[in-house]
């Protein structure tokens, strides 16, 4: 249960202010009907600099740490893609850096909204040095379609997500993941489609990809159930 942001061709000029609408959404961040207000159970930010992968994150709240998410882009200035994403979580007592998004793996990172709740029957195919005992159902759902490194990684991801659509129950399967060169989105859920949203927008050469729109400007689309996007 968090808020995903995804923007290529990134511009620290440009995109600002879309970034602090986002980090906004740790305070007013849509929730589920009964669910506390907030996402403020850590948070993440993955970028690319000269090809390489670079993953900040916190297990704090990003209202609180607004100006160091800040500071890290400003500092970036341009970027192919940057991922964000604020964290509430559907693990007791699994509130920390260790557990806020995104992941990261050679230079592929995977940041997720939703629960998987059956992840485990996952866990017999990933080689068991790679995961660590205390993997929860994102981490297990990127090093299941990560198992096996491929050019095909769009098609690696879907064969994952079958398979956990086959074996597991889940609330939502919403992610972006990126290798640097292109941005990945895709959408899908079992209930609450309102929470379970996930917006497109194109501005000049950037894409905008987001849990929730971020402002009254830019024209967001909608993304359909099942939606696989690679920008």
């Amino acid at each position: 249960m968090c808020r995903l942001l995804g923007i290529t061709n990134f511009e620290f000029s440009k995109h600002q202010q879309i970034v602090l609408n986002f980090c906004e959404l740790a305070r007013s961040g849509m929730v589920m009907k009964g669910d506390p207000p907030g996402h403020a159970d850590g948070w993440g930010v993955a970028f690319y600099q000269n090809g390489e992968l670079e993953v900040y994150k916190s297990g704090g709240n990003l209202l609180e740490e607004t100006d160091q998410a800040l500071e890290l882009l400003s500092k970036t200035r341009e970027c192919p893609v940057v991922i964000l994403h604020l964290r509430k979580s559907a693990w007791k007592n699994t509130t920390s850096f260790r557990h806020a998004h995104p992941f990261r793996y050679g230079n592929v990172a995977f940041a997720h909204n939703g629960t998987v709740y059956d992840y485990k029957e996952l866990i017999p195919d990933i080689t068991p040095s790679v995961l660590r005992k205390d993997a929860l159902d994102t981490e297990v759902f990127f090093h299941h379609f990560m198992r096996n490194p491929s050019p095909e990684l769009g098609k690696a991801f879907l064969h994952t997500v079958s398979l956990i659509k086959s074996l597991c129950r889940y609330s939502a399967l919403n992610c972006l993941f990126s290798d640097g060169l292109k941005l990945f989105a895709y959408r899908d859920y079992s209930r609450e489609p309102a929470y379970y949203s996930l917006f497109k927008a194109f501005s000049g050469n950037s894409c905008f990809i987001s849990s929730q729109t971020l402002d009254k400007i830019t024209c967001w689309e909608l993304m359909k159930k099942e939606e696989f996007l690679v920008v």
